[in-house]
């Protein structure tokens, strides 16, 4: 629920996000928000405000590789971005913003669909504020006349618009005063609220997928000091510590950590996923979906001599993610569960995963290959 006002038409904003089909509602009212926080202005250029919504889609799309359904427009458009762009798929979000903006200079193909988002997605957000108004009315006409109701609405200190359009010299809207003002009041709520929202409506769209939220966002750097005390541990206690994927030997000066599922994919640095590696091997996996008939076993024995020997450490507060993957009661309890119980109980939560990520496009069943 958005934050009530006396003085305004909350509920037409509100109705903005109802029966949500595509994913514009969103990203278009996040790109006001976000320039609102950082511009502090009323007036702001719609380009600005694509490109800005391109670059929010860049990395649930082209890094994550999350689906917006087959009908939203903005999902396939900065995936045509990426293809078109010689952008990597983690670039920096104003990279991507400069991209979109020169795409806008051409007459190409990608420049008239980014073009197109310009050409309803501002005037279909309004809608709310004139249903009635609208209703039978062509589609043909319906962003002429939101334009003009807009205009007319927006001097209306009853009932104000949230903002009008201003064509001169460039296509801008113009967010109303008293609008502006309660943006600038409850810029965390709304921007809250419409995240909320988003989770939503993308989660429909990948079903099973984990982590969706932390999907939405460039991604924060990862934190695998956990892991590495974790390993660090099992180290000192295991007699010869194997890579699963080559079976040579390691030992704790030589190891990097290594995200069984790949880390684009799971979002997450949790210890039942992450298994050390020689770095090369781990950087020739990348971001790879291991095999699992050769690999699963031998991954699922290292993790089991781990947690058996943490569990009998000090440091048994680290197996809490281990735990609840198991439903143990205790950390003690993990010390004795039996290598079949923990495989079998790892399998049903990875492969669901290795399929549901070959699906999203994820290369599947990588092999090591010793090219020496």
């Amino acid at each position: 629920m958005l934050p009530t006002s006396n003085s305004l038409p909350v509920e037409y904003l509100s109705a903005s996000f109802d029966n949500v089909t595509n994913s514009y509602k969103f990203y278009w009212f996040l790109a006001i928000l976000d320039h609102v926080r950082n511009k502090q202005t009323r007036i702001i250029p719609v380009q600005q405000l694509t490109a800005q919504m391109v670059a929010n889609v860049w990395y649930p799309t082209n890094y994550f590789r999350l689906s917006f359904g087959k009908q939203d427009r903005l999902g396939q458009i900065t995936m045509n971005v990426g293809a078109e762009s010689s952008l990597p798929m983690d670039a920096e979000r104003s990279q991507v913003i400069r991209s979109v903006l020169n795409h806008l200079k051409d007459s190409t193909e990608i420049s008239r669909e980014i073009k197109s988002l310009q050409e309803y997605v501002p005037f279909r957000f309004l809608r709310p504020f004139f249903a009635s108004k609208l209703r039978g009315m062509k589609d043909t006409v319906i962003n002429a006349n939101i334009e003009k109701m807009a205009e007319e609405l927006y001097n209306n200190p009853e009932s104000p618009c949230l903002y009008r359009f201003i064509s001169t010299p460039d296509f801008n809207i113009e967010i109303h005063p008293a609008w502006f003002e309660y943006l600038k009041q409850h810029l965390s709520i709304l921007t809250g609220f419409c995240m909320w929202n988003l989770v939503g409506y993308i989660q429909k769209n990948n079903p099973n997928v984990p982590n969706i939220p932390n999907k939405l966002i460039e991604p924060s750097q990862r934190d695998l000091k956990r892991a590495r005390e974790f390993w660090g541990i099992a180290f000192r206690k295991i007699e010869q510590v194997q890579c699963v994927y080559s079976g040579l030997e390691m030992n704790k000066e030589q190891f990097s950590l290594d995200h069984f599922l790949p880390w684009r994919f799971v979002a997450h640095d949790l210890l039942w996923n992450i298994i050390p590696a020689p770095k090369n091997i781990n950087s020739s996996k990348s971001d790879n979906l291991p095999d699992v008939e050769k690999y699963f076993d031998a991954f699922a024995k290292l993790q089991h001599q781990a947690v058996q020997v943490v569990s009998a450490s000090e440091k048994s507060n680290l197996l809490e993610d281990y735990v609840l993957l198991m439903k143990a009661s205790s950390a003690k309890e993990l010390g004795s569960i039996s290598l079949p119980n923990f495989r079998d109980q790892l399998y049903d939560t990875i492969a669901p995963q290795i399929q549901i990520a070959a699906n999203m496009g994820f290369s599947a069943h990588w092999k090591y290959r010793n090219n020496l």
